[in-house]
């Protein structure tokens, strides 16, 4: 029989785990560039708002996660699906962590690109 909490406990997972691996790498590049902003004396903007940012998306998830395990009684298939979901984190996060140096590097080469104008 369909069963709705189950479900909705499978999306929150979902949805948490691509908020940890996906978004949290890729805000925390900005967290670079926030860096390089206080050493170049170009003041916290960056930094404080990529922080609030990060900090709130990895609430987000972890609540989601949390959330997922207290919507369902269901153990047996929320302890297969995280089974399931740490073999493709092992593998999107180092992939994300990548792609978010890429960006950092991309932006950081345009900002200089831009002042040497």
């Amino acid at each position: 029989m369909f069963d709705v909490t189950g479900l909705l406990g499978l999306l929150l997972m979902i949805v948490g785990v691509l908020l940890l691996a996906v978004a949290l790498p890729l805000i925390g590049s900005f967290l670079l560039d926030g860096l390089v902003q206080i050493v170049r004396g170009d003041g916290l903007r960056v930094f404080g708002l990529a922080a609030v940012l990060s900090l709130v998306t990895a609430l987000l998830g972890v609540a989601l996660l949390v959330g997922a395990r207290q919507v369902t009684d269901d153990t047996v298939s929320l302890g297969m699906l995280e089974n399931g979901l740490s073999g493709l984190l092992s593998v999107l996060v180092p992939a994300m962590v990548v792609l978010a140096v890429i960006q950092f590097v991309r932006r950081q080469m345009r900002a200089r690109r831009q002042r040497a104008a």
